[in-house]
């Protein structure tokens, strides 16, 4: 409710990084609008488990830093929370992050609106995120986007480190 009612009037970025949210996931702020995002469920907490170890378990190789819902500035009236970010070397610093990520990761939840999301995907990917990907628990799907769009894969690759994470890895037990 206080969420749909923020969306229907403009705020500044201040305003918005100044809200807090102790019972919904936080929110987006887009060119002055709150905009909710979606409820996850357990089969997107747990998919989004399975990727975070997985990643988490390249990190002891590779120099990689692995955030769960991370607060990103695309623009400077553009937030995004990111299901899933992975940097490179370091963490970024500060109350959210300014700079590109080298992963961004999203899981479809059932309230998921497909504008919305395919927007927040090309929000990551011109920001300048090499790898985009989207993971769908409810078809099992996995997908990459790129300049192209929407592209289901296989598997989640990071050619750089000779890493593919499978279907199979990620909804075994889904």
């Amino acid at each position: 409710m206080y969420i749909a009612m923020l969306a229907k009037m403009q705020i500044g970025v201040e305003e918005y990084l100044a809200l807090a949210f102790p019972d919904r996931p936080e929110p987006d702020y887009v060119h002055g609008e709150v905009v909710e995002r979606a409820l996850p469920t357990p089969i997107h907490a747990q998919v989004q488990g399975v990727l975070v170890f997985r990643l988490i378990a390249l990190s002891h190789r590779e120099s990689l830093v692995v955030l769960p819902e991370l607060r990103v500035r695309i623009e400077p009236d553009v937030f995004r929370v990111i299901d899933i970010a992975v940097y490179r070397d370091r963490r970024p610093e500060g109350r959210f992050a300014t700079i590109p990520a080298f992963i961004a990761i999203e899981i479809v939840s059932p309230d998921d609106n497909y504008h919305n999301l395919t927007q927040r995907l090309e929000d990551y990917r011109r920001w300048g995120v090499p790898h985009v990907w989207l993971v769908d628990p409810w078809l099992k799907r996995l997908y990459e986007f790129t300049e192209e769009g929407l592209l289901q894969r296989a598997s989640l690759t990071l050619p750089e480190f000779n890493l593919g994470i499978s279907t199979d890895e990620v909804f075994s037990d889904v």
